[in-house]
Protein backbone atom coordinates (compact mmCIF):
# COMPACT_ATOMS: atom_id res chain seq x y z
CA UNK A 1 0.00 0.00 0.00
CA UNK A 2 0.88 3.00 -0.94
CA UNK A 3 1.34 6.46 1.18
CA UNK A 4 1.04 9.97 -0.59
CA UNK A 5 2.16 12.29 2.27
CA UNK A 6 0.74 15.91 0.62
CA UNK A 7 2.67 18.79 1.34
CA UNK A 8 1.20 22.23 1.27
CA UNK A 9 3.89 25.26 1.46
CA UNK A 10 3.17 27.97 3.77
CA UNK A 11 1.67 31.26 2.91
CA UNK A 12 3.66 33.83 3.72
CA UNK A 13 1.84 37.76 4.20
CA UNK A 14 4.84 39.55 3.09
CA UNK A 15 3.29 42.57 3.85
CA UNK A 16 3.16 42.27 7.46
CA UNK A 17 6.77 40.75 6.84
CA UNK A 18 8.38 43.85 5.26
CA UNK A 19 9.61 45.86 7.89
CA UNK A 20 11.68 42.57 9.02
CA UNK A 21 12.77 42.27 5.01
CA UNK A 22 14.11 45.53 4.77
CA UNK A 23 16.08 45.05 8.07
CA UNK A 24 17.71 42.25 6.31
CA UNK A 25 18.09 43.87 3.19
CA UNK A 26 20.03 47.04 4.74
CA UNK A 27 22.42 44.32 6.84
CA UNK A 28 23.16 42.74 3.72
CA UNK A 29 23.54 46.46 1.52
CA UNK A 30 25.89 47.77 4.40
CA UNK A 31 28.31 44.68 4.61
CA UNK A 32 28.71 44.80 1.13
CA UNK A 33 29.02 48.02 1.04
CA UNK A 34 31.57 48.29 3.81
CA UNK A 35 33.51 45.55 2.10
CA UNK A 36 33.81 47.82 -1.24
CA UNK A 37 34.04 51.56 -0.02
CA UNK A 38 37.53 52.98 0.80
CA UNK A 39 38.37 53.36 4.49
CA UNK A 40 37.98 57.22 4.47
CA UNK A 41 34.23 56.65 2.69
CA UNK A 42 32.88 54.28 5.30
CA UNK A 43 30.96 57.19 6.73
CA UNK A 44 28.46 56.24 4.26
CA UNK A 45 27.49 53.20 6.32
CA UNK A 46 25.97 55.01 9.50
CA UNK A 47 23.77 56.98 6.56
CA UNK A 48 22.22 53.93 4.49
CA UNK A 49 21.77 52.13 7.66
CA UNK A 50 19.39 55.43 9.22
CA UNK A 51 18.02 55.39 5.79
CA UNK A 52 16.97 51.20 6.16
CA UNK A 53 15.70 52.02 9.66
CA UNK A 54 13.18 54.81 8.25
CA UNK A 55 12.56 52.78 5.18
CA UNK A 56 11.53 49.96 7.78
CA UNK A 57 9.34 52.20 9.24
CA UNK A 58 6.54 52.74 6.20
CA UNK A 59 5.46 49.34 6.18
CA UNK A 60 4.61 49.67 9.82
CA UNK A 61 3.08 52.24 8.78
CA UNK A 62 0.79 51.59 6.08
CA UNK A 63 -0.53 48.31 8.12
CA UNK A 64 -1.17 50.53 10.83
CA UNK A 65 -3.45 52.66 8.34
CA UNK A 66 -5.11 49.39 7.12
CA UNK A 67 -6.21 48.41 10.30
CA UNK A 68 -6.51 44.88 10.62
CA UNK A 69 -6.76 43.60 13.98
CA UNK A 70 -4.27 40.70 13.69
CA UNK A 71 -2.49 39.17 10.88
CA UNK A 72 -0.89 35.95 10.96
CA UNK A 73 2.72 36.70 9.14
CA UNK A 74 3.14 33.02 8.12
CA UNK A 75 -0.29 30.47 7.60
CA UNK A 76 -0.27 26.95 7.30
CA UNK A 77 -0.60 23.52 8.96
CA UNK A 78 0.55 23.93 12.69
CA UNK A 79 2.11 27.25 11.83
CA UNK A 80 -0.60 30.15 11.72
CA UNK A 81 -0.58 32.37 14.61
CA UNK A 82 2.92 31.93 15.55
CA UNK A 83 4.10 34.98 14.25
CA UNK A 84 1.58 37.70 14.16
CA UNK A 85 1.16 41.67 13.32
CA UNK A 86 -1.42 43.18 15.72
CA UNK A 87 -1.48 47.09 16.46
CA UNK A 88 0.20 46.19 19.79
CA UNK A 89 3.21 44.55 17.36
CA UNK A 90 3.39 47.66 15.48
CA UNK A 91 3.45 50.10 18.14
CA UNK A 92 6.23 48.16 19.53
CA UNK A 93 7.84 47.91 15.76
CA UNK A 94 7.48 52.04 15.92
CA UNK A 95 9.10 52.44 18.72
CA UNK A 96 12.12 50.21 18.13
CA UNK A 97 13.10 51.41 14.63
CA UNK A 98 12.74 55.33 15.90
CA UNK A 99 15.18 54.25 18.99
CA UNK A 100 17.21 52.00 16.37
CA UNK A 101 17.52 55.51 13.89
CA UNK A 102 18.17 57.59 17.03
CA UNK A 103 21.03 55.59 18.30
CA UNK A 104 22.68 55.91 14.12
CA UNK A 105 22.21 59.41 14.83
CA UNK A 106 23.94 59.15 18.33
CA UNK A 107 26.90 56.97 17.18
CA UNK A 108 28.18 58.56 13.46
CA UNK A 109 30.58 61.17 14.60
CA UNK A 110 31.62 59.23 17.65
CA UNK A 111 32.16 55.88 15.27
CA UNK A 112 34.16 57.88 12.76
CA UNK A 113 36.13 60.47 15.28
CA UNK A 114 36.98 57.44 17.31
CA UNK A 115 38.46 55.45 14.34
CA UNK A 116 36.02 52.90 14.83
CA UNK A 117 34.91 49.86 12.91
CA UNK A 118 31.63 51.62 11.28
CA UNK A 119 30.81 49.00 9.00
CA UNK A 120 30.29 45.86 11.20
CA UNK A 121 28.84 48.72 13.85
CA UNK A 122 25.83 49.46 12.42
CA UNK A 123 25.20 45.53 11.14
CA UNK A 124 25.23 45.11 14.67
CA UNK A 125 22.87 47.92 15.62
CA UNK A 126 20.48 46.83 12.80
CA UNK A 127 20.90 42.97 14.00
CA UNK A 128 19.93 43.90 17.30
CA UNK A 129 17.15 46.19 15.84
CA UNK A 130 15.72 43.33 13.81
CA UNK A 131 15.73 40.81 16.92
CA UNK A 132 13.86 43.66 18.77
CA UNK A 133 11.37 43.97 15.31
CA UNK A 134 10.87 40.25 15.72
CA UNK A 135 9.88 40.09 19.20
CA UNK A 136 6.82 42.25 18.75
CA UNK A 137 5.34 39.49 16.83
CA UNK A 138 6.87 36.48 17.96
CA UNK A 139 3.64 34.56 19.69
CA UNK A 140 5.65 30.81 19.92
CA UNK A 141 8.30 29.81 22.26
CA UNK A 142 10.97 29.33 19.91
CA UNK A 143 10.51 32.31 17.61
CA UNK A 144 10.27 34.53 21.01
CA UNK A 145 13.95 32.85 22.04
CA UNK A 146 15.63 32.89 18.46
CA UNK A 147 14.58 37.29 18.11
CA UNK A 148 15.46 37.57 21.99
CA UNK A 149 19.11 35.87 21.18
CA UNK A 150 19.17 37.75 17.69
CA UNK A 151 18.72 40.87 19.68
CA UNK A 152 21.15 40.07 22.69
CA UNK A 153 24.07 38.65 20.69
CA UNK A 154 24.79 41.60 18.34
CA UNK A 155 24.74 43.85 21.96
CA UNK A 156 27.21 42.03 23.47
CA UNK A 157 29.99 42.75 20.83
CA UNK A 158 28.90 46.56 20.74
CA UNK A 159 29.18 46.64 24.65
CA UNK A 160 33.01 46.16 24.13
CA UNK A 161 33.41 47.98 20.91
CA UNK A 162 36.30 50.18 22.23
CA UNK A 163 38.41 47.58 22.09
CA UNK A 164 41.54 49.25 24.01
CA UNK A 165 39.56 50.80 26.73
CA UNK A 166 39.36 48.28 29.56
CA UNK A 167 36.16 49.32 31.45
CA UNK A 168 34.53 48.33 27.50
CA UNK A 169 36.23 44.99 27.69
CA UNK A 170 34.96 44.24 31.34
CA UNK A 171 31.40 45.69 30.02
CA UNK A 172 31.34 43.43 27.18
CA UNK A 173 32.39 40.05 29.06
CA UNK A 174 30.15 41.08 32.28
CA UNK A 175 26.76 41.50 30.11
CA UNK A 176 28.69 38.50 28.22
CA UNK A 177 28.45 36.11 31.02
CA UNK A 178 25.16 37.19 32.64
CA UNK A 179 23.02 37.03 29.21
CA UNK A 180 24.04 33.91 28.52
CA UNK A 181 23.24 32.43 31.99
CA UNK A 182 20.26 34.68 31.66
CA UNK A 183 19.63 32.96 28.37
CA UNK A 184 20.09 29.32 29.45
CA UNK A 185 17.54 29.77 32.83
CA UNK A 186 14.99 30.93 30.62
CA UNK A 187 15.41 28.23 27.71
CA UNK A 188 14.98 25.84 30.57
CA UNK A 189 11.74 27.39 32.11
CA UNK A 190 10.18 27.27 28.29
CA UNK A 191 11.34 23.32 28.29
CA UNK A 192 9.87 23.26 31.02
CA UNK A 193 6.10 25.02 30.09
CA UNK A 194 6.70 23.14 26.73
CA UNK A 195 6.44 19.30 28.41
CA UNK A 196 3.36 20.31 30.40
CA UNK A 197 1.35 22.11 27.47
CA UNK A 198 2.92 19.80 24.08
CA UNK A 199 2.84 22.92 22.42
CA UNK A 200 5.35 26.17 22.32
CA UNK A 201 2.43 28.50 21.27
CA UNK A 202 1.96 31.06 24.07
CA UNK A 203 -1.90 30.73 23.80
CA UNK A 204 -2.01 26.88 24.05
CA UNK A 205 0.43 27.40 27.28
CA UNK A 206 -1.56 29.91 28.72
CA UNK A 207 -4.46 27.20 28.67
CA UNK A 208 -2.94 24.64 29.47
CA UNK A 209 -1.03 25.85 32.41
CA UNK A 210 -3.53 26.16 34.99
CA UNK A 211 -1.29 26.29 38.62
CA UNK A 212 -3.23 23.27 39.65
CA UNK A 213 -3.41 19.93 39.51
CA UNK A 214 -0.06 16.99 40.51
CA UNK A 215 2.07 19.24 37.93
CA UNK A 216 1.75 22.60 39.71
CA UNK A 217 5.22 22.88 41.27
CA UNK A 218 6.90 21.92 37.47
CA UNK A 219 4.55 24.85 36.00
CA UNK A 220 5.67 27.31 38.90
CA UNK A 221 9.75 26.08 38.38
CA UNK A 222 9.16 26.98 34.44
CA UNK A 223 7.50 30.12 35.22
CA UNK A 224 9.63 31.61 37.27
CA UNK A 225 13.17 30.41 35.68
CA UNK A 226 11.25 32.39 32.62
CA UNK A 227 10.66 35.29 33.82
CA UNK A 228 14.10 35.43 35.53
CA UNK A 229 15.37 34.86 32.28
CA UNK A 230 13.94 38.16 31.43
CA UNK A 231 14.74 40.02 34.48
CA UNK A 232 18.23 39.87 33.43
CA UNK A 233 17.96 40.46 30.06
CA UNK A 234 16.36 43.66 30.81
CA UNK A 235 18.28 44.49 34.29
CA UNK A 236 15.08 44.57 36.27
CA UNK A 237 15.60 44.62 39.97
CA UNK A 238 17.28 42.43 41.80
CA UNK A 239 18.73 41.09 38.50
CA UNK A 240 20.53 44.11 37.24
CA UNK A 241 24.34 43.48 38.76
CA UNK A 242 25.65 43.59 35.14
CA UNK A 243 23.88 46.82 34.31
CA UNK A 244 26.18 49.46 36.30
CA UNK A 245 29.76 48.00 35.02
CA UNK A 246 28.06 47.80 31.13
CA UNK A 247 26.29 50.91 31.22
CA UNK A 248 29.98 52.62 31.94
CA UNK A 249 32.37 51.40 29.94
CA UNK A 250 29.96 50.68 26.61
CA UNK A 251 30.18 53.45 24.18
CA UNK A 252 27.40 56.08 25.00
CA UNK A 253 25.41 55.33 21.89
CA UNK A 254 25.35 51.76 22.99
CA UNK A 255 24.45 52.77 26.28
CA UNK A 256 21.62 54.98 25.38
CA UNK A 257 20.71 51.74 22.85
CA UNK A 258 20.62 49.14 25.39
CA UNK A 259 19.19 50.87 28.55
CA UNK A 260 16.16 52.52 26.63
CA UNK A 261 14.80 50.30 23.42
CA UNK A 262 16.44 46.86 24.29
CA UNK A 263 14.70 47.17 27.96
CA UNK A 264 11.55 47.74 26.44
Amino acid sequence: MTHVFAFSSPIIDYHALAPELVLAAGICTVLLVDLFVPEHRRWITGTLSGMFMLAALLPVVTLAVIGDDMRSVISGPGITGRYVVDNFALVLKALFLLSGYVVVLLSTNQMEEGGYYQGEYYVLLMSSVLGMVMIASARDLVSLFVALEFLSIPAYMMAAWKKRDRKSNEAGVKYYLLGVFASAVMLYGMSLLYGIAGSTLLTDIGEKVTLDGDKVGIQVVGIVFVIVGFAFKISAVPFHSWAPDTYEGAPTPVTAFLSVPSSA
